[in-house]
């Protein structure tokens, strides 16, 4: 039962502190850690050593509880403080461009039973680097007959470069004449992916 209290004091000290400044919440938690530490340590201190021992209980626990009750808010100002480092950070921001087809006979049309390369470029305009970048490429529309390699992860582009991706393409041998409708988009390992964009390439039957 007392446990129950004092898990339930804490709770009311976190939840005070949260619209208060910085100041006033130090003051705020050392005096409500002082006050909780002095009622547990008279309660604790009377059942051991009667009246003697709740007077000493209290002023250890009023000592303790202050203690604690200036830790939280130490623990919580440093919380608040990296996460406002990680949010005002600078990250890295990806972008896909120039996407182009690279077929074996040159018309920029996928035929049947042809061996091609969807060439495109990732580029980092951040300023930090992206990690474990994974290009996402989907059929959405007329792509049925077509087959394409699974994607392979980039463990990092730094900031300023970028890198020439490839993905091998072929076509079945009864691939119909018509356009093939192609979703793309990037993830990366920290959130800083990059929306989906769709793009089309032709098809051409024997």
């Amino acid at each position: 039962m007392k446990k129950i209290f004092i898990y339930s004091a804490c709770a009311i000290l976190l939840s005070g502190c949260g619209t208060m400044d910085e100041f006033t919440r130090s003051i705020f938690a050392t005096q409500t850690g002082a006050a909780i530490g002095n009622v547990a340590g008279s309660i604790i201190g009377e059942n051991v050593g009667g009246y003697k021992g709740s007077f000493i209980g209290s002023m250890v626990g009023t000592a303790a509880g202050a203690m604690i009750g200036a830790s939280i808010v130490a623990r919580s100002q440093a919380n608040n403080e990296r996460e406002k480092d990680y949010n005002s950070s600078p990250s890295p921001h990806l972008d896909i461009r120039d996407i182009r087809l690279q077929d074996e006979n040159w018309n920029r049309v996928v035929d049947a039973d042809e061996n091609c390369v969807l060439i495109f470029e990732i580029y980092n305009d951040g300023e930090k680097a992206a990690f474990d970048v994974k290009p996402i490429l989907k059929g959405v529309e007329g792509t049925q007959k077509l087959n394409y390699s699974r994607p392979l992860v980039i463990d990092r582009i730094k900031p300023g470069e970028g890198v020439l991706y490839k993905v091998n393409l072929s076509a079945s041998s009864d691939v119909r004449s018509g356009d093939a409708i192609f979703e793309i988009h990037l993830e990366e390992r920290n959130g800083f992916g990059t929306p989906r964009e769709e793009f089309t390439i032709r098809t051409q039957e024997k």
